[in-house]
C-alpha cells in the first residue's frame, strides 16, 4: 500500500472510529420490559427401579410429572410437579418475582423401595410482550438427592415432624441463568419459599457436606414448594470513545513508522 493510501486509511480510522463508537453508546436500545412465559416441567430421570412415573408431559418427551414409591396405610409417597404453567401475571424486567411450577411431596409413612434421586427438568419459554417474534427458551435440569428418614424420633437434626424427609439440590448454580438479546444481558433468578441452605446436621443426615442447599418436608403431610422467578437486565458495556481514539492514533503512528522505514531504505 502506498504511503498516501495508508495515511488516508489511518487518518480516517483515527477520526471515524471514535465518532462511530460515540454514536453507538449514545443511542442505546431500551431493554424488553414485559414478558409472557410458559413453563413445562417433568422428571426426566429417577431412581431406583421401584419408583414409578405417571402423568406424562407431552412437551418434554412424555416424561412423567408424578413419581410414586413405597406402600403403606395412607398410600405411597409421591412427588408431583405442575406440568405446565403460563402467565398471567406478566413477568416484568426489574419487577417482582412471579410464580413458577409448584412441587408437592406427599410424605406418607411407607415400607419398601424409596426414591433416592431425581432430575427435574424445566423448559422456560419467554416471549416479549411487545413483539412475539422475540423469544428465548431456557432448559434447566435440577439434580435432586432425596433422603427418606426413619420415623423413630432419632432424627439427628432439628425436625418439625418425626422425622422430616430431606431434599438436596445438588447443582444450586442453576438457580441463576443468563441470556443476551440485543445490547442487554438478562438474568433469570429462581427461588422458592423454604428452599435454601440447610443446617449442618441436616446436611450430614443426608450425606452431604455442610452448606448444602435444599428443603425438608414433614411426615404425613402434603408439602408444597412454590417456585418463584424474576428477571433483571443490564446493558452490555461498550468501550468508551476515548479507547477507540487511542486505537486510531496507534494506527496513524504505525503508518508514520512505515513511511520512515521506507525513506531510510
Amino acid at each position: 500500500m502506498a504511503w498516501t493510501s495508508l495515511k488516508r486509511v489511518t487518518t480516517a480510522l483515527a477520526v471515524s472510529l471514535p465518532v462511530a463508537l460515540f454514536s453507538a453508546t449514545s443511542v442505546t436500545a431500551a431493554p424488553i420490559t414485559e414478558w409472557n412465559y410458559q413453563i413445562d416441567s417433568a422428571f426426566t430421570a429417577f431412581s431406583p427401579a421401584g419408583v414409578t412415573g405417571s402423568n406424562p408431559n407431552a412437551n418434554l418427551g412424555n416424561a412423567p410429572t408424578t413419581l410414586e414409591w413405597g406402600t403403606g396405610g395412607a398410600g405411597p409417597s409421591s412427588l408431583v410437579v405442575d406440568s405446565t404453567v403460563t402467565n398471567p401475571p406478566t413477568l416484568t424486567t426489574g419487577g417482582p418475582a412471579v410464580s413458577g411450577a409448584s412441587v408437592t411431596h406427599n410424605n406418607n409413612p411407607i415400607i419398601g423401595p424409596t426414591l433416592t434421586s431425581a432430575t427435574l427438568s424445566t423448559q422456560l419459554v419467554l416471549t416479549a410482550a411487545s413483539d412475539p417474534t422475540i423469544t428465548r427458551t431456557l432448559m434447566t435440569d435440577f439434580d435432586i438427592d432425596f433422603t427418606e428418614t426413619n420415623n423413630d424420633g432419632d432424627c439427628g437434626f432439628a425436625s418439625v415432624s418425626d422425622c422430616d424427609d430431606i431434599f438436596i439440590l445438588l447443582n444450586p448454580e442453576v438457580l441463576v441463568e443468563e441470556f443476551i438479546i440485543g445490547e442487554f444481558i438478562y438474568t433469570i433468578t429462581l427461588g422458592a419459599v423454604g428452599l435454601g441452605p440447610l443446617s449442618d446436621a441436616a446436611c450430614a443426615e443426608a450425606g452431604q457436606p455442610a452448606g448444602c442447599v435444599g428443603f425438608t418436608t414433614q411426615e404425613s403431610q402434603a408439602n408444597n414448594l412454590q417456585t418463584l422467578f424474576s428477571i433483571s437486565a443490564r446493558e452490555i458495556r461498550i468501550p468508551e470513545p476515548a479507547s477507540l481514539a487511542l486505537l486510531g492514533f496507534g494506527l496513524l503512528g504505525m503508518g508514520i513508522a512505515v513511511r520512515r522505514r521506507r525513506k531510510a531504505a
